[in-house]
């Protein structure tokens, strides 16, 4: 398919944990908009950029939790993390204020329909494999998830 035939031809883009991963946000929501037909849906989720895991320590007792920055939260910045988990090389990632990502929602022609910071659920405390990971779901929010509508006055 070429990009022309891909212009206003999908109901719904989903994007799981890559935005903050992408160099020109504005870009990438700039071509959602243009692949998504009238009316069509963005289901956006990444990692929330207030509250990054790597700079949280936690109190022995557990109930408080601390994150310190090494640069401010306003500041958009590239960052380079060493391998983790099932990486094997840096990892890079780039910060943005939460207010960055809405800009560039609604600047691409979306309005944004739903917000959430997903937390674990009662129901779902069984599927924690530690009490400290149960710990971390309870008491901060990883990821945000957006839901967007493309903008009719955006086409």
């Amino acid at each position: 398919m070429s990009n022309a035939d891909a212009n206003e031809h999908f109901d719904m883009v989903i994007a799981n944990y890559v935005l903050m991963d992408t160099p020109d946000l504005g870009r990438a929501m700039a071509a959602f908009n243009r692949v998504l037909k009238p009316g069509g849906v963005a289901v956006l989720v990444f990692s929330h950029p207030c509250f990054p895991a790597e700079l949280a320590t936690i109190s022995e007792d557990r109930e408080k939790i601390r994150y310190d920055w090494d640069f401010p939260y306003f500041e958009r910045k590239k960052r380079t993390d060493p391998p983790w988990g099932h990486f094997t090389s840096d990892f890079i990632w780039f910060h943005r204020p939460l207010s960055d990502y809405w800009k560039a929602f609604t600047a691409a022609g979306f309005d944004v329909v739903a917000f959430e910071e997903p937390r674990i659920t009662e129901d779902r405390y069984h599927l924690a494999e530690t009490e400290k990971q149960l710990s971390n779901c309870k008491t901060r929010p990883y990821s945000v998830a957006f839901k967007l509508q493309k903008n009719p006055r955006s086409t």
